[in-house]
């Protein structure tokens, strides 16, 4: 495997994972079971193959793939006969490979593996690299034979259909089978074999007849050759197509990067576009809503206000807001935080949302325990203590003073005028103190609203849409854009 392709698979792995473990448990249950078990299998095919190329022989029942397995390995190992289902369990031959680990993880039986390179065969063969597996019939009427085809093709690299003249358009091969894998074309090939049965001037036609069927499946650069096991013809144009896999740098990458990226097709179809936000404007509507209906902005003025009198007024405490307002802001809140999404993250991100009653307790709590500000009246006290000091002053200097009557009586105006002076300070001071505590209030008792409002309406949601943007995401990122580059850079191509 290339460094380039496998830093790509493995990115591909660790956004799958991170995905997986943010939204996994709000995905459809065979989905996020199927994936994890896809993503396990996964991890171990590289672990236990990146030098390694597995190929397959897949097909049904008399389509000759035991005998091709004799005939590619040259070794008359596989069984092959007149009794079907002839294999009865997976067989495999290795080209000069240790594949022990890899063969056990394939559960393949120890009775029914073959190396190649043994006293049988003598120097090196192009297919050096090569685990081939003689798989049971696809449509085997035994259940056993079918399961165990289905758990080991995701973990092969490529796939050889082996097809037979009488039995090539069978519309479960290409329905349940063939169609299913358009997605890992780049790794298959199909081979009709047994035409030496199909009279020469007949071969075009029923490969042609095959092409459009192919095509019609999804696999239109699938490469097809003709081939007869039993009397060796084409044989080695198959041999030649699987020492042509082997020597691909990334066949085993194309395979694992196939994989995720269908893991990947498969959630995102659990996945919403986009999520709503739930920050910002949305959010600040909903607690000027609340603050609005419960009279705040009035208190706030009153408090404003209050500075014009010597007298603290009687300020009144906020109302709770109106049932039918709560009701209304929760309902809404909910259609929003919901928009976009799959059924289970809008049912994750509703359960999130405290009830409308809980909520309008926990804002009536909130406003009646921010406590009302107080004003001191102090600054203008002082002043009209001064004003009265000064003017009596003013009155002392005016008739009692030892100095000239006009300088008397400037000072005793100018005691008073700085009596006047102090009164208005102290005024001002009042009436900026009004103004100063009305604005710290307002902030107060918006902050604890503010405060209500995400613990019952926002911090849930947030959370969960939080995981599902993770999600997203992840399962969106670069790491999965060049999958096709992956697909198509295989040495395999579709017959002119």
């Amino acid at each position: 495997m290339n460094a380039e392709g496998s830093n790509e698979v493995i990115g591909r792995l660790k956004a799958l994972q991170r995905a997986v473990a943010a939204g996994g448990r709000f995905f459809d249950p065979f989905v996020a079971s199927r994936a994890q078990d896809d993503l396990r299998r996964a991890q171990e095919r590289m672990r236990l193959g990146e030098e390694t190329t597995v190929a397959a022989l897949v097909g049904g029942t008399g389509s000759g793939k035991s005998t091709m397995f004799n005939a590619i390995t040259e070794l008359n190992f596989a069984d092959s006969g007149d009794i079907r289902p002839t294999t009865e369990r997976a067989a495999a031959c290795t080209f000069n490979v240790d594949a022990e680990s890899l063969l056990n993880y394939l559960e393949v039986d120890q009775d029914r593996r073959i190396e190649h390179s043994s006293i049988l065969t003598v120097g090196k063969d192009n297919l050096d690299g090569l685990v081939l597996l003689d798989l049971p019939d696809h449509d085997s009427v035994q259940l056993a034979h079918s399961a165990q085809v289905d758990r080991l093709l995701p973990m092969v690299d490529l796939l050889v259909w082996i097809l037979d003249p009488q039995k090539y358009a069978d519309q479960v091969l290409h329905q349940d089978f063939l169609a299913e894998l358009s997605g890992r074309q780049g790794a298959m090939l199909v081979v009709m074999n047994q035409i030496d049965r199909v009279p020469v001037g007949e071969r075009d036609t029923i490969l042609g007849d095959l092409r459009n069927l192919l095509d019609k499946d999804g696999l239109t650069r699938v490469p097809i050759l003709a081939a007869s096991a039993l009397t060796g013809e084409g044989v080695e144009q198959v041999r030649a197509r699987l020492a042509e896999a082997v020597e691909g740098p990334s066949i085993n990458t194309r395979t694992a990067a196939a994989e995720l990226d269908a893991i990947a097709g498969r959630l995102r179809d659990n996945l919403g576009e986009g999520e709503p936000d739930v920050a910002g404007a949305p959010v600040d509507d909903i607690n000027d809503r609340i603050v609005r209906s419960s009279g705040i902005p009035s208190v706030v003025e009153a408090i404003g206000v209050s500075g014009e009198s010597y007298q603290a007024p009687a300020l009144v405490v906020p109302e709770q807001p109106a049932n039918t307002m709560v009701h209304a802001i929760r309902d809404a809140w909910v259609a929003h935080t919901r928009q976009g999404l799959p059924e289970v993250w809008q049912d994750a991100v509703t359960a999130k949302v405290s009830t409308a009653d809980r909520f309008r307790r926990e804002l009536g709590n909130a406003i009646r325990t921010t406590p009302l500000p107080t004003i001191s009246r102090t600054p203008a006290v002082v002043g009209i203590v001064v004003l009265v000091v000064l003017i009596l002053a003013g009155i002392g200097i005016a008739l009692f003073a030892p100095w000239e009557l006009p300088v008397r009586l400037g000072l005793g105006f100018a005691a008073v005028a700085v009596g006047v002076l102090a009164v208005w300070l102290g005024r001002r001071a009042i009436r900026a103190g009004a103004r100063k505590a009305a604005d710290a209030y307002d902030q107060t008792i918006r902050a604890a609203v503010a405060e209500v409002t995400d613990e019952h309406l926002v911090s849930g949601p947030r959370e969960i849409l939080e995981q599902h943007r993770i999600t997203r995401t992840e399962l969106h990122s670069d790491v999965f854009q060049n999958s096709d580059g992956l697909k198509n850079s295989d040495g395999l191509h579709s017959e002119e």
